[in-house]
């Protein structure tokens, strides 16, 4: 029997999240499909009245380290170095299957509660095979779409399970193999590089070459770092053929305006992440300098080990700074800007169709049209929330009035995760304890939180420039 719902008179953000008015209409699903989209529909499906409400396409997050969940709020006041001193070199080592399992969990399900139905999950803190089949359970538990992005980085432990790039590559296969043969259901596989650099130029080559026989998507942090020294990362994977329209380049803060160029010619798509390079020293978001030359961005909530998990707050930092930058070639002059050249309509298309695009899928999600999955998120004022009063015109509620407390239900597939405010399930109460008691654990194993960053050797970043150096002298260009 088809399985219907009606979503009933609300203000509906359809086609184009970057163009649509947000008309009143209703909303009919079918079998996890959105067969019609207008005024006055008549079905015998479930009704549910969403008058004075406001429905957007789910929220697609093209950059996040789920994984890191537990450690909430530790990097408040940690720079960029901090943080690769801290997380990847440190607190990683100390984490368990158990760990990995409870942070994509939380995790997953923090971003299904904030409207983000949709996820690239870059998890590079895969130290054994069993840490890959629990970080893959914890996104399937939570019912969550997306790409689990499989971390070839060498997390240094002691003794590494992985004593070799080739068993690691092995290992993806195996994930392959047996999670995701055959593509089905809403999560997916993809392959998340290490920096270039990191590890030798053969190796590199190798992982990307792993990601095209498994038929996956790239992604990889790229132009992260500011330093005279600093590898075109971009340049040297265009040079080796490395660079392809199926990978999602990670900040690119620091690229030179012809590795954008490169990035633009094949296709390939960028993630911005305005909290964490705003907040970690990585520089102004490129937007603008994407726009430029025709490309779409796309947003990330990436370390939840400091930022929140919803795209609320990345929507409004990356809108207000782009004006502010912009802004201040004006005020610089000691006049005042007569327009905005980024718009709120823009914004919310780079948090749904924009990252729907970047990971291929936008024939599937991304924009509320007939025919797609109906990944959706109904957006009222919980209770008496005073900033629904008055209702704003809608794509500004959305964008500049809203956040994760004013998600009231969202469906992925056609099948609600969320109701009345509440997740669904038992997930949720399991997924706080385990995730407490990851905490406690990590806490524990690293000798507090504060002994994650120790004060660093004189010198220390520049030696990991020229080591980077070093590996890369083979590549070609």
């Amino acid at each position: 029997m088809a399985t219907r719902t009606l979503i009933h008179g609300a203000h509906v953000v359809d086609g184009d999240p970057a163009t649509s008015a947000g008309d009143l209409a209703d909303i009919l699903v079918e079998d996890g499909r959105i067969v019609a989209i207008g005024q006055g529909l008549d079905s015998d499906a479930e009704r549910v009245d969403a008058s004075g409400a406001i429905v957007v396409p789910g929220f697609v997050d093209t950059h996040r380290h789920t994984w890191q969940t537990a450690m909430r709020g530790i990097c408040a006041d940690w720079t960029l170095l901090d943080y690769f001193r801290g997380i990847r070199l440190s607190a990683s080592a100390v984490y368990r299957p158990e760990d990995i399992y409870a942070g994509n969990l939380a995790g997953a399900l923090e971003a299904l509660d904030a409207g983000v139905t949709c996820v690239l999950d870059f998890s590079h803190c895969l130290i054994s095979p069993d840490h890959a089949d629990e970080a893959v359970r914890g996104l399937r538990e939570a019912g969550l779409r997306g790409v689990f992005a499989y971390g070839m980085f060498p997390v240094p432990v002691a003794e590494p399970p992985f004593d070799s790039p080739e068993k690691r590559f092995d290992d993806a296969r195996r994930v392959r193999a047996e999670h995701f043969s055959p593509d089905a259901g809403v999560l997916r596989m993809g392959v998340a590089l290490t920096e270039l650099g990191l590890v030798p130029w053969d190796v590199t080559v190798g992982e990307v070459g792993v990601a095209r026989e498994l038929d996956v998507m790239v992604t990889a942090h790229t132009g992260s770092v500011h330093n005279p020294n600093r590898p075109p990362e971009v340049e040297l994977l265009d040079a080796a053929g490395l660079l392809d329209s199926r990978q999602v380049h990670v900040h690119c803060n620091a690229c030179a305006e012809a590795e954008l160029d490169l990035l633009a010619g094949v296709g390939a798509s960028v993630s911005v992440t305005p909290e964490t390079e705003l907040q970690m020293g990585m520089g102004y978001p490129v937007t603008a300098r994407l726009l430029e030359r025709g490309m779409t961005p796309s947003l990330g909530c990436d370390i939840i080990s400091n930022n929140r998990g919803d795209l609320f707050g990345q929507m409004r930092l990356g809108l207000g700074c782009e004006r502010a930058r912009v802004n201040q070639v004006t005020l610089d002059r000691l006049e005042m800007p007569d327009t905005l050249r980024l718009s709120a309509s823009q914004m919310l298309g780079f948090a749904t169709l924009g990252g729907a695009k970047a990971l291929g899928l936008d024939s599937e999600i991304g924009s509320l049209e007939p025919g797609k999955a109906a990944d959706l998120v109904i957006l009222r004022g919980a209770g008496d929330a005073m900033n629904f009063a008055p209702p704003a015109e809608p794509i500004a509620q959305v964008v500049l009035q809203c956040g994760a407390g004013d998600v009231e239900a969202v469906m992925v597939a056609g099948k609600w995760v969320k109701r009345e405010g509440k997740l669904l399930g038992d997930a949720a109460p399991r997924a706080r304890k385990a995730v407490a008691e990851s905490r406690a654990h990590i806490e524990s194993a690293v000798g507090g939180w504060a002994a994650l960053l120790p004060e660093p050797p004189e010198g220390w970043f520049d030696g990991v420039i020229g080591a980077m150096e070093q590996n890369l002298a083979n590549a070609p260009g």
